[in-house]
């Protein structure tokens, strides 16, 4: 199974890996001029099947959340404390 890029360029960010749990991943959401932390991205760890798309065989692979995912699977917290809570709680969960 493919894991995760170390390091995500999306909707104008750069979303750093941060920690990773059995259930759990937490990437660092990053201003790219600045390198300021905006925000913890805490989301549970999803898997994508085998396919083929286009014509291009595509492996197993973890996914990162797309914005109509937070709410339901993923969380963007501003403050470092609230997100390590959100982990942990996705963790302890017996989803």
């Amino acid at each position: 199974m493919e894991l995760l890029a170390e390091e995500i360029r999306k909707n104008g960010y750069i979303y750093k890996f941060f920690k990773r749990g059995s259930k759990t991943l937490v990437y660092e959401q990053v201003e790219p001029d600045s390198n300021r932390i905006v925000a913890w991205e805490v989301f549970k760890i999803k898997v994508d099947k085998p396919k083929v798309v286009f014509g291009i065989q595509l492996n197993e692979r973890e996914i990162f959340p797309g914005n109509e995912d937070f709410g339901k699977w993923a969380w963007a917290h501003s403050d470092y404390d609230s997100a390590m809570r959100k982990f942990q709680i996705i963790e302890d969960s017996d989803e």
